[in-house]
């Protein structure tokens, strides 16, 4: 399922890469307040240096939740995360790009991606069922 033109490219790479950066900046930061080493974290958080410098790497989002919660938590930081509506400016991107489609096809993924920028994604429930109004739509 390739890309269409003027369709707009998915962001979630770049999210990842955003929040993961933040995270390793923060550790690498503390670290070094703390004076400690790759090799010295290591070992107070019982683990290995290739895993730390996986934390460091601020392009690497291959690491769980658990791993960033233990690393945190060992140099004393909380992890917040934080949801928010996409940014006005981006969502009037989309508008545009909709306004400009050529086909009905084009401008429903762009309103379907309008509205879950705004009101976020809808969750995906194994046994809900939908409304029958909702059903019918």
């Amino acid at each position: 399922m390739g890309q269409h033109p003027g369709m707009p490219t998915k962001t979630k790479p770049d999210a990842a890469l955003r929040m993961k950066r933040i995270f390793a900046e923060h550790i690498r930061n503390r670290m070094a307040a703390e004076k400690l080493s790759v090799s010295r974290f290591a070992r107070a958080t019982k683990t290995g240096r290739s895993a730390i410098q996986r934390i460091l790497d601020p392009r690497n989002t291959a690491i769980t939740l658990h791993t960033m919660a233990r690393t945190a938590a060992a140099l004393n930081l909380e992890i917040s995360l934080l949801l928010k509506p996409r940014p006005i400016s981006e969502l009037m991107k989309i508008v545009d790009q909709g306004l400009e489609a050529t086909s009905a096809r084009q401008a429903a993924a762009l309103e379907a991606q309008f509205l879950a920028g705004y009101y976020g994604k809808p969750a995906k429930l194994p046994h809900a069922k939908a409304p029958k109004e909702l059903a019918t739509a």
